[in-house]
């Protein structure tokens, strides 16, 4: 009887993990497309630039959103749990 326990509380950890890897995968979806919003905000200012000089500040405040404000909010350490805590079920 021992065994149908372990056997069953394994069935329902693997489901959590599956349902949590669901969730963050569909989180950083959610979160890219947020980001994209954002990014088309700075292309609109590019568009509306008035000189190169004026673009290429544009580009630095596009390239500063991405490094200080997307890559770290994406998670991915989260998404490389999952990767593992899936890769441990072993079902």
């Amino acid at each position: 009887m021992h065994s149908t326990a372990d056997s069953d509380f394994q069935i329902i950890e693997a489901n959590y993990i599956r349902e949590k890897a669901t969730e963050r995968l569909q989180d950083t979806i959610n979160f890219l497309q947020r980001s994209v919003y954002d990014l088309e905000q700075y292309a609109e200012k590019l568009e509306a630039a008035e000189d190169d000089r004026q673009r290429a500040l544009v580009m630095n405040w596009a390239i500063s959103h991405l490094i200080c404000n997307i890559l770290p909010n994406l998670r991915i350490d989260l998404l490389a749990n999952s990767q593992a805590e899936l890769c441990k079920t072993g079902m």
